[in-house]
């Protein structure tokens, strides 16, 4: 890894990759780099559950350090989100890395003048500083753990305990609302998320993704990212670095890398798929954890360095393509059409063994593929590297089909106020009546009301999520006065329908934000406005009403 001449190292570079960054190191490194350059401005996104500054880093070569001056300029904005889980830490040390190169070191002059880059090196301080050498430990026979940093590493939760890669559509971290107050003032072209993964035994260096619902999200973005920008950024990385990377998968029989290459669940409350529904373009980036630690941080470098290379050469065709995306999502919403159907459940209920409610999630085939592997013997003994590489064709399993779907209404109208201010926490505009009135709409009608665990969400808790059944019907309502109006004709109108369905599988009501009001054989309190209608309306604006 290439290091600057100015003499500012990360912890992990200080220690020989022996240790890694804590809160308190990354806040000095970034304020020593803003001491020493004026391509740098530093800002917070808040403080933690524990007090702990949460930073931003603002990157630019033509002073676009706020949202504003990025958008006069017309310049694409990339935001970079390190450390969200806390013991996955190559990110931040390489990210870190290279704002220092890019502005003392003369990495790729230029860059910074054809974008603006925006930094969160430390998404989750409070895990972060739980340091234990017990944190993802190295266990290949169970196929999990990471090789160092000897020192130790963070924990995968936050402080508090939330999983902040499943908290996207719940939003109940500290740290997932301002990294979603963050996203709506930057409004991205492009997010990267870096982690770490183990699993199945193969021959990458990283796996990378982007979202895979396009039936739920607007689709040109998603396909955008996956057939033509993360192939273009592979191959560079490949051919500059000599990294070799695929797309994320494991095999659906760890023994057997022709058995099918299997992403993870089509649910927004993972980063990725969240951002599906925006309509902006979206990366994963999972360095494999049974490399070394400084090679994994070297790897993770070559692919942020690639991917800022691509966004900086096609600005020209990435803002036009995401306006373009936002301007027939608004259209969408403000003249709806019947066939207009919106993706808004991927999973399959059973019953377990005890009668309980249980859902798993399908993945289907996408295309054929060849997959690098080690040999045979290696996979089965988990050996790391094995002995060879070898090639493999295996379907790639990375096709979600909806089991639900819904038409796009107009607006809807949400008789509970306190869902206004969770809607506001995703960015989402809402308005409120201004007087009463009777409407043509379509209700949905509870049949059915019952819970199902949901795992890996909080350390120690167990959650529940809460599973509607509904017949939908047509009929004259009467609305009062401050009833919630959220209209579809907004950037975030994919996202609104994923959040307000009654049947969402990743909606506000699985995640019980509506269980005091929901009574069988009445209407569940958000009824749809199929067709243009003219409201009277204000804006709503968050009172002391949640929780």
């Amino acid at each position: 890894m290439a290091r600057s001449d100015a003499g500012l190292l990360t912890r992990a570079e200080r220690t020989d990759y022996a240790e890694t960054s804590l809160h308190a190191d990354v806040l000095a490194f970034l304020r020593e780099l803003r001491r020493r350059t004026s391509l740098v401005r530093l800002g917070s996104m808040g403080r933690s559950p524990e007090g702990r500054e949460m930073p931003v880093a603002v990157l630019s070569g033509q002073g676009a350090f706020t949202p504003g001056s990025a958008r006069r300029l017309g310049l694409p904005v990339v935001l970079v989100c390190c450390n969200i889980h806390a013991g996955e830490v190559e990110g931040k040390e390489a990210m870190l890395a290279l704002l220092r190169d890019f502005t003392l070191g003369g990495l790729e002059p230029g860059l910074l003048e054809q974008l603006t880059l925006v930094v969160v090196p430390i998404l989750n301080p409070d895990g972060n500083d739980r340091i234990s050498t017990e944190n993802r430990k190295l266990d290949l026979a169970a196929l999990e753990g990471q090789i160092g940093p000897s020192g130790g590493a963070g924990t995968r939760n936050t402080g508090e305990g939330w999983n902040l890669n499943r908290d996207y559509m719940k939003q109940e971290a500290t740290e997932s609302n301002h990294l979603s107050r963050l996203f709506g003032r930057w409004w991205p072209h492009l997010v990267v998320d870096c982690h770490t993964t183990d699993g199945s035994v193969h021959a990458y260096d990283l796996t990378f993704d982007t979202a895979h619902t396009p039936t739920s999200g607007h689709p040109t973005p998603i396909q955008y990212v996956r057939t033509r920008m993360l192939p273009a950024v592979a191959q560079a990385v490949l051919d500059g670095h000599g990294k070799r990377g695929f797309f994320y998968g494991n095999y659906r029989d760890q023994d057997d890398p022709s058995s099918g290459w299997e992403t993870y669940p089509g649910l927004p409350r993972f980063g990725s798929q969240y951002r599906g529904l925006t309509g902006r373009l979206d990366i994963l980036l999972e360095t494999y954890s049974y490399l070394d630690f400084h090679a994994r941080a070297e790897t993770i470098r070559a692919y942020l360095l690639e991917i800022l290379k691509y966004v900086a050469a096609h600005g020209s065709e990435i803002v036009p393509l995401l306006n373009q995306t936002e301007q027939e999502t608004i259209a969408r919403g403000r003249a709806p059409s019947p066939d207009d159907l919106v993706g808004i459940n991927y999973g399959a209920a059973r019953r377990a063994a005890d009668g309980s409610l249980v859902f798993d999630w399908p993945v289907h085939h996408l295309e054929e593929v060849e997959i690098l592997a080690y040999d045979r013997p290696s996979i089965r003994a988990r050996r790391i590297p094995g002995r060879r590489v070898e090639r493999y064709e295996t379907p790639h399993l990375a096709r979600f089909i909806p089991t639900v779907s819904v038409p796009r209404p107009f607006a809807y109208v949400v008789r509970s106020r306190e869902i206004g201010s969770k809607l506001l926490q995703h960015n989402i505009r809402v308005e409120e009546l201004v007087k009463a009135m009777e409407l043509d709409a379509e209700a949905y009608i509870v049949t059915a009301f019952e819970k199902t665990r949901s795992p890996d969400i909080c350390t120690g808790v167990e959650r529940f999520e809460t599973v509607l059944t509904v017949r939908k019907e047509h009929r004259r309502v009467s609305f009062r006065s401050g009833d919630l109006v959220v209209f579809t004709g907004q950037r975030l109108g994919n996202l609104i329908v994923y959040l307000l369905e009654p049947e969402s599988d990743d909606g506000l009501a699985r995640w019980e934000f509506f269980d005091r009001r929901i009574q069988p054989g009445e209407p569940f309190p958000v009824y749809r406005v199929a067709a243009p209608t003219k409201l009277p309306i204000r804006q709503y604006r968050a009172r002391q009403e949640w929780g």
